[in-house]
């Protein structure tokens, strides 16, 4: 059961971390054609590198999650059967009446 949620954790944090690598992405592209000023105009001309290693990054932690969540999703729903039935709890004797004793 543990190992489940694991898988779970790790797939989502796989897709954080991809999130995170394409917001470098993003601001690192801003930046470099000065887009992040107020009120200045954007050139769209430059991509720098680290935008470019962040995507690519980005990509294999995209990839890397995929067949955890896969996993964890299957897994989930995968219930696995004992081998010995469950214990039952012993029953207890009905109760008897001041009459009956």
């Amino acid at each position: 059961m543990h190992s489940y949620r694991v898988l779970g954790i790790l797939a989502l944090s796989a897709i954080v971390l991809a999130v995170m690598f394409f917001t470098v992405v993003d601001i690192s592209i801003d930046g470099a054609n000065g887009c992040l000023a107020e009120r200045a105009a954007c050139r769209d001309r430059d991509v720098p590198t680290s935008a470019i290693v962040s995507a690519v990054l980005g990509v294999v932690a995209l990839l890397g999650s995929m067949p955890l969540a896969a996993g964890w999703i299957v897994g989930m729903h995968r219930r696995p059967e004992p081998d010995h039935p469950a214990p039952r709890r012993p029953e207890r004797p009905p109760l008897l009446l001041e009459d009956e004793l």
